[in-house]
């Protein structure tokens, strides 16, 4: 199952030739190397016709159903040109389609034109879905897919829909055409130390060895990388953005040998980085994540907890099921376990669940992992004020920005905060029409300069030792018009009453989704994506398993797993975002985002067995008063802003005190008295 396997392609069809030089005999030739989206696309046809296939599928995601991937995993976007981080490819003899969602219509249309591939825009009206057009179009057809990309889940839903079963085909055919993929990475591992993770790995492996065996199972299978970064202490940097390694974990657990013995759990972690062909380098992880566990209560064979380590290329799933005798259990997650994991377990072993132990115990935050993540929103909240106060200045002084640049400003300034690793994800610095593209990405020397008389939409995220932070805000450094004020504070009173809500423990994100979206309504606004996603505590900017959302579409198109997400309760710890918003195509986007700690709400009655909870607002940076239409808002929002305003001015600058003091460079005090005084006029009562 290592991920760098290619597809073989057999030879000896006397019918085929090669889409690049017409050599006959094989579908591709040896120096095939397609230079264009036509010839990659040729070159997908011609193995089409080697297997025997009607389609073949191209999914966004990785062996560990990540939603951002590495480089060498961008299949979907290598081979169709579109860069959003959801979507699903599919190529046939005649036809190359993309199917994306609301988020990514505005940008996969521009990336799209001029080329064979056609936009399927998922959940509007008269689009079929995927499985609908392969059922209409290809009912006799085999649809053929990589089994180590497509998830129980997904596999699940596709035979729901009538479709013919998936041709699982080994290897990966978009591999072969894709000649110079990048290498796998296989960086370091490095510990998350106890002071910021709160809990010893040997407690969370009893926890969740405890889980498992309430399950009536003796196994559990990790594939999820954010999980085994939660579960083993561990960050890396395999991907982008994301402080994860390549790795897989197989755990068992089982009662102690004698009567109130505690449990024994052991597990097996294969990690990519042991794959490396530099010996030296092989020892040196190990010394490193052994001397990590040894320190966390996992240093003991004879221990109630031991970890071992392995090479991911020696994972195979069928290990978990020897493990465990010739009857246990083997818990399997049902979105990010892969077919070809799959298939190595018996069905009579398999244990399918919608939420790993894992997932749904990393959601709940510690207090540590409480306390880096406010310290993290504050230090995220500096370095974005700052940036603002600069742009200003810049616009004032006649200093031409593009968006592209403002993004790397913001980089810099936020990794001159303490512990900052990097962004969350690339920064959405857009301005006009541009904002209306809700997940736009600005690429030096093809994108617009930012100006004073059009709206500015900023959405950016850092990666902290301490935690991880995703903020939007929406600013206009002239003159708005009267639609611009009116859509700007209709999402704000959004924003305002989910992250001001009152609910019942174990309420879900379903139920709170309309407090955001009810002031768009009354206007006739909506938008195409979800309100609330999970955080990572250093870890991914989003993370399952519970969400807020479900307005997006009409409910009978929101996908199974979707539906598992805004229906799973919200419980005191979870950590999430929120983020309504309204977009303009072609004139305006509108986005205001928050990240939220669930906590335990007093009230008057606390009436029934359920606690009551709410919201512990994290990102400390001021709304845009020059967009506010103030006759607008209740009395109890502006009360609520004019509050917040002056926490933002006392835990801002504070942070701006902080850095300048550890600044010691030109320009700090510059940087510091720009800054305070842009922070100053925003935080004034409204």
């Amino acid at each position: 199952m290592a991920q760098t396997a290619t597809t073989a392609v057999p030879l000896g069809w006397s019918d085929q030739s090669c889409p690049c030089c017409f050599r006959p005999g094989a579908p591709l030739c040896e120096d095939f190397t397609p230079f264009d989206m036509a010839l990659k696309v040729a070159g997908m046809r011609s193995l089409l016709k080697a297997h025997s296939l009607a389609a073949y599928l191209v999914p966004s995601g990785d062996a560990h159903s990540s939603e951002y991937v590495s480089e060498a995993d961008k299949r979907r976007e290598w081979l169709t040109g579109f860069t959003g981080s959801a979507g699903t490819a599919l190529v046939t003899a005649d036809k190359a389609l993309v199917w994306t969602d609301g988020r990514y219509f505005v940008q996969a249309a521009k990336q799209l034109s001029g080329t064979e591939w056609v936009l399927m825009r998922s959940h509007e009206p008269g689009v079929p879905t995927l499985e609908e057009w392969v059922r209409t179009h290809l009912p006799e057809g085999a649809v053929g897919a990589d089994p180590r990309l497509i998830s129980i889940d997904f596999a699940d839903g596709w035979a729901a829909s009538g479709c013919l079963p998936l041709r699982l085909v080994p290897g990966n055919l978009v591999d072969a055409v894709w000649k110079k993929r990048p290498p796998v990475s296989s960086n370091g591992v490095l510990p998350h130390p106890l002071a910021l993770s709160g809990e010893r790995v040997a407690d969370k492996l009893a926890r969740v060895g405890a889980k498992v065996c309430e399950a009536g199972c003796s196994a559990l299978i990790l594939n999820a990388l954010d999980q085994l970064c939660w579960l083993f202490n561990l960050r890396g940097s395999d991907i982008e953005c994301n402080p994860v390694f390549l790795g897989y974990a197989v755990l068992t657990a089982s009662p102690g040998e004698e009567e109130g013995a505690p449990l024994v759990t052991r597990a097996r972690l294969f990690l990519r980085a042991l794959d490396e062909e530099d010996e030296a380098s092989n020892a040196a992880t190990v010394r490193t994540v052994r001397r990590h566990l040894d320190s966390e209560g996992c240093g003991s064979e004879g221990g109630a907890a031991f970890v071992e380590l392995a090479a991911y290329s020696s994972f195979g799933a069928d290990e978990a099921a020897l493990r465990c005798g010739a009857d246990g259990l083997v818990m399997l997650e049902r979105g990010t376990t892969t077919m070809a994991m799959a298939a190595a377990l018996p069905d009579a072993r398999r244990r399918l669940v919608d939420t790993s132990p894992v997932e749904a115990l990393k959601a709940r935050k510690n207090e540590a992992e409480v306390a880096g993540l406010v310290s993290a929103g504050r230090k995220d909240a500096a370095a974005l004020c700052s940036y603002f106060a600069w742009l200003e200045a810049q616009m004032v002084a006649g200093e031409p920005v593009t968006e592209a640049e403002g993004a790397d400003e913001i980089g810099r300034r936020r990794m001159a905060m303490e512990g900052c690793v990097g962004d969350s994800f690339p920064t959405i610095s857009s301005i006009g029409p541009n904002a209306a593209v809700i997940h736009y990405h600005a690429t030096h020397g093809a994108c617009s300069l930012i100006d004073r008389e059009s709206v500015y939409l900023c959405d950016t995220g850092g990666q902290y030792l301490d935690g991880t932070t995703d903020v939007t805000r929406t600013l206009h450094f002239g003159s708005p018009t009267a639609d611009e004020r009116r859509a700007y504070t209709r999402v704000l009173q959004g924003h305002l009453d989910l992250a001001l809500a009152t609910f019942p423990s174990g309420t879900s994100g379903l139920m709170l989704e309309c407090l955001a979206r009810a002031p768009g309504w009354r206007d006739g606004m909506n938008f195409l994506h979800g309100t609330g996603h999970g955080i990572g505590a250093y870890l991914n900017v989003h993370e399952g398993p519970a969400g807020i959302g479900g307005g997006a579409t009409v409910i009978g198109q929101v996908s199974e797993a979707r539906r598992r997400m805004y229906l799973y309760p919200i419980e005191a710890g979870h950590y999430l975002s929120d983020e309504p918003g309204f977009y303009l195509e072609g004139k305006f986007g509108i986005r205001i985002e928050a990240d939220l700690i669930v906590v335990e709400q007093p009230t008057h009655f606390a009436w029934g067995s359920r606690p009551y909870l709410g919201f512990r607002y994290c990102s400390p940076v001021p709304f845009c008063r020059a967009l506010i239409e103030v006759e607008l808002l209740e009395p109890r929002q502006r009360e609520w802003i004019d509050a917040f305003h002056v926490r933002c001015r006392d835990e801002v600058n504070a942070e701006l005190l902080r850095r300048a003091a550890a600044g010691g460079k030109d320009g700090v005090e510059e940087d510091l008295a720009r800054s305070q005084a842009w922070l100053w006029r925003e935080t004034q009562p409204l």
